[in-house]
């Protein structure tokens, strides 16, 4: 018990107010990244009027940003794994600052994008690496309730966020918005430097080194277990996330509404998530995986095919067209949680480098949502409603799979064991 990570994990068990402090601020820093998407939305009229730039380059300062994301989320959870996960945490939120500065202080559209860029560049840390901080300080059941309440939390920021985004684009310039995410994210290293435990003990750190880091990248991610597991939650999301990244057009085009009504897609979608979120802590170590994410498929499907029938045949109505949205947000969060905890615990040997690669490979999906799927789906509710029914059959094909091949059980392997089962890379 003398090792200080030990010590701070027995104080946060024996303190219901410090696990209440320590779920607060890991749900805070996971808010970052909707807050850096969701918030500028609807002012992408007023950005292309500014700087100005067409509606494909506003599309492409998220595409940027999720390009960024994705391929230094790899490097969080490694560098996590080797330093520790607070200095990762604390660094990048400084550098997410500097970012939103930037992008502030953009007076051209290029000047944006490399701006969007940098802010993608750090902003998954705390996300990735907060899921490890989780792993590393509670077990089992207990694990999944805490993720499942952060992941309640982490619900406010999509709808606090476009309404603040929409609230200050009516009242102020678009550079608002991003002196406001500046501020948010300086607060948040403050807040993780003095109240954030260290979790990741000296004795299992891992090597920083170039080399190893793409043996075990390589390792995980052509392991069939990780490809099986990351791809379902990030499939789903797919489903969701192409009604955020087309908020847009659908708030304004197809809807009629203004910009202060983003709220109207955002609160029943995120209303879904939170609920959702709750059952699966209260179901977590009472139900089977398996039954669980059968459950949240059967949501999902109810919901998509009330989505294609509302979209073909009812009239722009935002009560009506988001109500599938709301019911399937539920069956997409319910599952979340307990494949999550699956994967995390199938690779214990490296959580902040699987948490990473999973992170970088759902976030490389929505990269390719909003530059190949929103432009063409955004042109009708048809085409939302299409995206949505496609990406749970999907999901839910490889979800069979993986059952098949492995039931519905995830077992920690070794790093020795991992790589006896492995896609070859061709």
């Amino acid at each position: 018990m003398n090792d200080p990570v030990d010590v701070a994990k027995a104080a946060i068990h024996a303190s219901a107010k410090r696990r209440a402090a320590i779920t607060l601020l890991l749900a805070l820093l996971t808010m970052l990244g909707p807050f850096s998407i969701d918030t500028y939305l609807p002012a992408f009229p007023a950005m292309q009027a500014a700087l100005p730039a067409t509606e494909v380059q506003m599309q492409l300062s998220l595409t940027l940003y999720f390009v960024g994301f994705s391929v230094f989320t790899l490097f969080h959870g490694a560098v996590s794994d080797a330093i520790g996960r607070k200095p990762v945490i604390v660094g990048t939120l400084v550098m997410h600052a500097v970012g939103s500065i930037g992008c502030a202080l953009s007076g051209s559209i290029t000047s944006l994008l490399l701006f969007r860029l940098l802010q993608g560049m750090f902003a998954g840390a705390g996300f990735v690496v907060g899921r490890a901080v989780v792993r590393d300080l509670f077990d089992g059941a207990d694990a999944q309730k805490q993720l499942s309440r952060i992941q309640m939390l982490f619900a406010i920021a999509p709808i606090v966020a476009p309404i603040l985004g929409g609230w200050l684009i009516a009242h102020l310039a678009w550079p608002s918005i991003f002196w406001f995410l500046a501020c948010f994210a300086a607060s948040l290293a403050f807040l993780a430097h003095v109240g954030l435990p260290e979790s990741h003990p000296q004795s299992k750190r891992l090597p920083f080194a170039v080399n190893s880091l793409a043996k075990t990248y390589s390792t995980i991610f052509f392991n069939k277990r990780f490809q099986l597991l990351a791809a379902i939650p990030g499939i789903n999301f797919m489903g969701f996330f192409v009604y955020i990244a087309g908020a847009p057009a659908f708030v304004l085009t197809h809807m009629q509404l203004s910009t202060k009504d983003f709220w109207m897609l955002f609160v029943p979608g995120i209303s879904g998530i939170t609920l959702a979120a709750f059952a699966s802590g209260r179901v977590a170590g009472r139900i089977t995986m398996r039954k669980q994410v059968a459950i949240g498929f059967s949501v999902m499907a109810i919901a998509a095919i009330g989505n294609l029938i509302v979209s073909a045949f009812v009239q722009p109505n935002v009560l009506v067209h988001v109500i599938p949205f709301f019911v399937y947000a539920m069956g997409m969060a319910f599952i979340t949680p307990t494949i999550t905890i699956a994967l995390l615990d199938a690779f214990s040997w490296a959580r902040g480098s699987v948490s990473a690669l999973q992170s970088s490979c759902h976030v490389a999906m929505m990269a390719v949502v909003t530059a190949l799927i929103v432009a063409h789906a955004q042109k009708t509710l048809l085409g939302f409603a299409l995206v949505m029914a496609i990406t749970p059959a999907v999901g839910f094909a490889i979800w069979y799979a993986y059952v098949k091949n492995f039931g519905d059980s995830a077992p920690m392997i070794s790093e020795k064991e991992v790589v006896s089962d492995v896609y070859e890379p061709t």
